[in-house]
């Protein structure tokens, strides 16, 4: 019985003395493998949808805006850089608000960082600050306003789904709301209040937007009186308080400082200065080089450089009705008609240039069609 474990420990003994080479080569041969498998490239995991949702405030965001506007150009470029797919919708303030608190959407911005927004939210860094102002009819003179009293006793408009400053709430606990803020200056236009809390951007914008009819010449804000008409903000995006959001601002803050201090974030921000897109160059006709900017009755008020750009408030009748047509009679210039004999003034709000938001009248020949909407 004893010849075979000597016979096995015969056999054996090669084994033996090649074991350390042999666990060296397995060894090897694993690391290889690992080394492999890691440089194997992996498939790119798709980017996570978020859904972003947000108001129309120009010239910050909206859905008429080029690209929706340099605020969502910048909420989506950061997102995408981290690694979302944002996906941005447009609602009312209060509604985007009550979205993300619902859980409907992912995300709201561009919102100010008020104290109901801190206790609800989480906030991202400011994406831009901006001002708030008190605009007022300067047709109806300057409100006296040297402190809170004096605001507590006039009427204040704003715009439903905002948050202002505190000082401000302070001084007027009920503003009287609007749905939007071209509604609020109108009802400023109209005497119905006296005052208008809307940011200086958007406030600009909407005065010399053509769909407000009134005179941006004849608006201004409140530049005395300290914290109570005036406040500088910053506008955030906002997630509801979860640790799945708190990831998420992590690298959205993260992108965003990077940005911040690159020209690409420059660029956006002076998007904010470039007004609404134009409808009509004027160009004048005798090649003096400058237009005249006419009162309703068509007395020279201003003048205007070649290639200022202007929207037409109301087509007179010669050119939407077909039975008005003018024709021109001998000797008479092209614009003007047979009957009256003088130039057919249009009126016009101007868009662009040192008269920027001012409501004139321009005779038609001035009026060039081409290139209108550059």
């Amino acid at each position: 019985m004893t010849r075979y474990p000597v016979l096995a420990s015969k056999l054996l003994r090669p084994l033996r003395a090649q074991l350390p080479v042999i666990v060296l080569v397995v060894v090897v041969a694993l690391a290889a493998v690992v080394v492999i498998i890691g440089l194997r490239p992996s498939p790119t995991a798709p980017a996570r949808p978020v859904i972003v949702t947000s108001g129309a405030w120009a010239p910050f965001v909206g859905p008429d805006l080029p690209r929706g506007g340099p605020i969502t150009e910048l909420v989506v470029a950061a997102l995408t850089r981290s690694g979302y797919s944002p996906e941005i919708t447009y609602t009312s303030w209060s509604l985007a608000e009550e979205q993300v608190a619902a859980g409907a959407a992912h995300a709201v911005f561009p919102l100010v960082a008020s104290s109901s927004r801190r206790d609800a939210f989480l906030l991202s860094d400011p994406l831009i600050d901006f001002e708030y102002v008190l605009f007022y009819d300067s047709r109806a003179g300057t409100p006296q306003v040297d402190g809170p009293d004096d605001l507590a006793a006039l009427r204040v408009g704003g715009i439903t789904g905002y948050d202002y400053w505190a000082e401000l709430d302070a001084a007027v606990p009920e503003l009287v709301r609007f749905e939007s803020t071209l509604e609020g200056f109108q009802a400023l236009a109209d005497g119905r209040i006296d005052l208008l809390a809307e940011g200086l951007l958007s406030g600009h914008a909407v005065l010399t937007d053509p769909s407000f009819a009134g005179d941006a010449a004849d608006f201004t804000h409140l530049r005395d009186g300290g914290p109570v008409v005036r406040s500088v903000q910053g506008l955030h995006l906002m997630m509801p308080d979860t640790a799945e959001a708190a990831t998420v601002l992590r690298r959205f803050n993260l992108v965003l400082g990077e940005m911040r201090q690159g020209e690409e974030y420059a660029d956006l921000v002076a998007g904010l200065d470039q007004q609404t897109p134009d409808r009509v160059t004027l160009e004048p006709a005798d090649g003096s080089g400058l237009v005249e900017l006419l009162d309703p009755d068509g007395r020279l008020a201003l003048v205007a450089p070649r290639g200022t750009r202007a929207q037409v408030l109301d087509w007179p009748e010669v050119f939407v009705g077909p039975s008005a047509a003018p024709s021109a009679g001998a000797g008479e210039p092209n614009g003007q008609t047979a009957s009256l004999g003088r130039p057919i003034l249009v009126p016009v709000k101007i868009v662009n240039g040192p008269a920027q938001g001012r409501v004139f009248h321009v005779d038609a020949r001035f009026i060039n069609l081409d290139g209108a909407d550059q």
